[in-house]
């Protein structure tokens, strides 16, 4: 509340009709000169704390004057219309003033950032944009100051190199900090960012990343060891694939193994990396509550989870003076952080902030699609038989009765399988927001004013039937042999874009899938388990800012070696799989595979 308005409100206490109109006129101000003018969701706290004292020196003042009761009934009315008038004309402001009062959307969206939450009451927000942007367009105004875009152009223009769009002045990144520093992700600095995306770029990079082969490799052997223990059992393959994704991440990120695949790791490890997302995820892209509860005390998962960070960086910083020969992710960025010169990591906390970065962006995306990858391979026996003939020349090609990443990576059609899957469950349904420049940028036609935050929601350009034939359909060949199948290739952006800010880990994400899938598949044949349907995988998933998939129950039978095959067990190499789509097959995708997946 303005200061020089509350002293004469303090002092009437006689006229409360005098006062509250005064107290109103408090909150037009407050609006006017101050919520109107920038970005304040960072000031959540102090805001906050601001309010609470005004109104409990005004409730103290008009305790002492009128006694307790009706000094209460006093504040609390003066108070209400200070916060009624703030609230109506931040209302009227949004509805006919705002720079983006003619983009179409929910009017709820266009008064409140509570539209959000509501938006994510049902854990699909990924498919609510999408219902949004069928009925309003490629433009939504998604929140007060949010726009979602599904308009092919936006695409480069946004997240290009050249963009002029930033993460600055974007709570939705600058809330999301440990001890005063962000991590990589949350960075909104371009010159920090580039520094610390350096480092980044050299422990992650294409020749980098098969360092970490071998380690990938012990990961999927435990897997396939662990399916030789089940004989034939029912396996919870999405809670397997989490597995996976997370002893590799152990591995490769800190030279430390979390045996979760054998069953010895801490059962609560995966609600410490979900934590931070399922609380956001819950929130829509309301950000302020966030701001609120960071500034609190850590507590239960969410400081189990910091206290797992700072464990691991202190455990490997001891291992990196005890041994040269660890060879992972966080061996960069000891180097950078000890050298007398750091490029990035000048302190410690850096350190614990991208060692979160780490857990979370090598563990939640790859286990969603190896998870996703499983189903559509488990479901379709003729596409498994296919994927194995495509793999098999790679078998034993440089190393003996092994895969390797490097031979893997040529095989178009395990790309094409993971391509689609990528394309049809997108492990991150909604990307995150940026900021348009102040002078705004215009999009097929459209001018997006200044520093309005924008979406382009990876959901909503791959299942977009104006960049994508049978968009709610898997069908391998749109990457093989029916192009036609993809109008529009920019609409796909499993990883973002190549800017600044694209996926720095895709080269290690791609080759744990490659690897992964090409082991199983040439050890094991595998399908739903009885009872296992497919609108119960694909329709129970929850978004999580990550998606994280429905539970997957598969059963695993060890696969005959050639000439070992019964008559039918494989086709013969090169010839397409019978469930290839044809052009008279397009018409009857939703009957062959039925129509769970019709709004996933």
């Amino acid at each position: 509340m303005n200061e020089l308005v509350l002293q004469p409100i303090l002092k009437l206490g006689v006229d409360l009709g005098f006062s509250c109109a005064l107290a109103g006129v408090a909150g037009l101000l407050s609006h006017h000169l101050y919520f109107i003018r920038g970005f304040h969701v960072l000031n959540a706290t102090k805001i906050t704390c601001i309010h609470l004292f005004a109104f409990a020196l005004l409730l103290a003042r008009a305790a002492a004057e009128n006694g307790f009761l009706p000094g209460a009934r006093s504040a609390v009315a003066i108070f209400s219309s200070y916060l009624a008038v703030l609230f109506l004309s931040i209302a009227i402001y949004r509805v006919a003033f705002h720079p983006l009062r003619r983009f179409p959307g929910p009017f709820p969206a266009k008064v409140t950032k509570l539209y959000g939450p509501w938006l994510a009451r049902n854990k699909r927000i990924g498919d609510e944009f999408r219902v949004l942007h069928q009925k309003h367009g490629h433009f939504v105004r998604v929140g007060p100051n949010e726009i979602s875009i599904s308009h092919a152009d936006a695409l480069k223009q946004i997240h290009g190199l050249q963009t002029a769009c930033s993460k600055k002045n974007n709570a939705s990144y600058e809330a999301i900090q440990f001890r005063g520093e962000h991590n990589l992700d949350s960075l909104t600095d371009h010159a920090e960012h580039r520094q610390r995306r350096k480092v980044w770029d050299k422990a992650l990079s294409k020749a980098t990343a098969l360092t970490y082969e071998a380690e990938t490799r012990i990961v999927v052997k435990s897997w396939l060891d662990q399916l030789e223990r089940l004989h034939g059992a029912s396996v919870d393959t999405s809670l397997y694939a989490k597995h996976i994704a997370c002893d590799n991440m152990g591995r490769i990120g800190y030279s430390r193994d979390f045996r979760n695949i054998q069953g010895d790791g801490d059962s609560r490890m995966f609600d410490m990396i979900e934590i931070t997302f399922r609380t956001m995820s819950k929130l829509g892209q309301l950000i302020w509550p966030l701001v609120l509860l960071f500034s609190l005390p850590r507590f239960g998962l969410q400081k189990k989870f910091e206290e797992l960070s700072v464990a691991l960086v202190d455990e490997r910083l001891k291992r990196h003076n005890d041994s040269e020969d660890l060879h992972d992710i966080m061996r960069l960025f000891i180097e950078d952080f000890l050298s007398s010169k750091p490029q990035a990591f000048w302190n410690r906390n850096i350190l614990y902030a991208d060692a979160q970065a780490i857990m979370v962006a090598s563990t939640e995306t790859i286990a969603c699609s190896l998870s996703f990858s499983f189903f559509f391979v488990a479901r379709d026996a003729a596409l498994q038989r296919q994927l194995r003939e495509a793999i098999a020349p790679a078998y034993g090609r440089t190393l003996p009765g092994e895969f390797t990443m490097a031979d893997l990576q040529g095989i178009e059609f395990l790309d094409a399988v993971i391509n689609e899957t990528l394309r049809l469950c997108a492990p991150v349904p909604l990307n995150g927001p940026r900021s348009t420049p102040p002078q705004g940028i215009e999009i097929g036609g459209t001018y997006i004013p200044g520093n309005v935050h924008i979406y382009t929601p990876p959901h909503v350009y791959h299942r977009n039937p104006e960049y994508f034939q049978y968009p709610d359909e898997f069908i391998v060949e749109r990457w093989l042999t029916r192009p036609e199948l993809i109008l529009d290739k920019r609409a796909f952006l499993p990883f973002s874009l190549a800017g600044r800010y694209d996926c720095v880990g895709k080269s290690v994400a791609l080759n744990v899938l490659r690897l992964t899938l090409a082991y199983t598949v040439w050890h094991y044949d595998f399908e739903l388990a009885p009872g296992q349907s497919d609108s119960a995988f694909m329709n129970g998933y929850v978004d999580q800012i990550v998606v994280k998939p429905a539970p997957l129950k598969c059963i695993f039978t060890k696969w005959s070696r050639p000439g070992e095959r019964g008559q039918g067990s494989a086709v013969e190499a090169g010839k397409e799989y019978p469930g290839a789509v044809q052009d008279d097959d397009l018409p009857e995708l939703r009957q062959r595979f039925g129509r769970a997946q019709s709004t996933r």
